[in-house]
């Protein structure tokens, strides 16, 4: 088996922080503050996205009154449609992926990528991710999720610190590097790019996957 190849990694993309646009939250009648995002509502509780990506909900009635009086400003969060499983999806969210990866009892294919720079990703993509016989495959036995590193598009801040951190965690060290991963996050494999096309690459995660 030939070893995945992969293109070298700028490492200022890497270590360079990325400024996540939070704000404090604090507890009612305590100085205990909380830095994180607001995401929505859910009936008379406030969904919090902390730095690392995960969220948790809070009681409003627990918030101080500054707090209360902000998320009382917020529009509605729309309701997400549900996830079509025949539909072959990427998923950005790493969180989210994980969550469905538990729902569908199914692996993550996780593709740190550089979208708009890297030969081997965007090669990667044309022959086998953008093949209909991969996409069937993955329909059924995995989770897609989609790090991009990019040059010239510009991701969301919460976005580009998710996958600085992801990065990190799993000690990404070139482009592309695919992990596969159980619902909980752990490694289970990891590759890069291999010819032979769609066919080829899904006996290859099969083999990976054992």
């Amino acid at each position: 088996m030939k070893a995945p190849v992969i293109c070298l990694i700028s490492l200022i993309s890497i270590v360079l922080p990325a400024t996540l646009q939070a704000r404090p939250w604090k507890e009612a009648g305590s100085d205990r503050t909380l830095e994180g995002d607001y995401v929505r509502t859910e009936g008379d509780q406030v969904v919090i996205r902390k730095s690392g990506g995960s969220t948790i909900k809070i009681a409003l009635s627990k918030l101080s009154a500054e707090d209360q009086k902000f998320v009382s400003t917020q529009a509605p969060a729309k309701e997400e449609a549900p996830v079509d499983k025949d539909v072959f999806k990427w998923e950005t969210d790493f969180e989210l992926a994980k969550q469905r990866a538990k729902d569908e009892k199914k692996d993550l294919l996780v593709d740190f990528t550089g979208t708009d720079w890297c030969g081997w990703c965007i090669k990667l993509k044309k022959e086998v991710f953008d093949q209909p016989a991969f996409q069937e495959y993955a329909k059924k036995h995995l989770i897609m999720v989609e790090l991009d590193f990019p040059r010239k598009k510009v991701l969301p801040e919460k976005l580009k610190e998710q996958n600085k951190e992801l990065a990190e965690k799993y000690e990404i060290q070139g482009y592309p590097t695919i992990l596969l991963l159980n619902s909980k996050g752990r490694e289970v494999a990891r590759t890069g790019y291999q010819e032979g096309g769609p066919d080829k690459y899904i006996d290859h995660l099969k083999s990976l996957l054992k």
